[in-house]
């Protein structure tokens, strides 16, 4: 049984939804700002920690506090099984794509950037590719895999469990 202190007074779901609507439009203008921001800053030369912490704070931050907020009401589970079937490839099979491609892209940027910058001959170049790519490969994969699909995995694992709390709640209130 949930106590309120306040009396909420019964809303228009149209208007709440419309309210809604607005709210996640306004979070994606606010994204692509601080994002913007942080092109524009790299473009300029001054992406140093000190110039970008903030737009870092809110692009990170945000998603991480919707994660937290979703797998705590249990809503995040009910929204990996509708991606699910309304998608050919399941959710987390995404995320694991997604770690192992961006994982992969960035290899093959340093590996391209820093053979070419550093080495001398064509041999050494080669060499410093693939060595370069593989060294990579190995650190940033799994890094990678860890921010991409550990934290999914251990949100709906959360969700699972808050879901079979109401259930067992209302099978209490059932009984009753």
């Amino acid at each position: 049984m949930k106590l309120s202190f306040t009396k909420k007074k019964p809303q228009d779901e149209r208007v709440t939804t419309l309210q809604n609507k607005i709210y996640r439009e306004l979070y994606y203008v606010i994204v692509l700002i601080c994002a913007g921001s942080l092109v524009y800053k790299s473009i300029q030369g001054g992406a140093i920690i000190d110039h970008i912490w903030l737009e870092m704070l809110i692009l990170i931050g945000g998603g991480i506090y919707y994660l937290a907020r979703a797998s705590h009401l249990g809503i995040f589970t009910d929204e990996v099984e509708m991606h699910d079937r309304s998608s050919k490839i399941k959710l987390n099979t995404k995320n694991f794509i997604t770690s192992l491609l961006v994982g992969a892209g960035i290899s093959l940027f340093f590996a391209v950037n820093n053979s070419l910058k550093y080495g001398e001959t064509t041999q050494e170049t080669i060499f410093y590719f693939f060595l370069i790519l593989i060294t990579s490969l190995i650190i940033y994969s799994p890094v990678l895999f860890g921010l991409f699909v550990v934290p999914s995995l251990i949100a709906k694992h959360k969700s699972d469990r808050m879901n079979e709390r109401e259930l067992e709640d209302i099978d209490d209130e059932d009984k009753r």
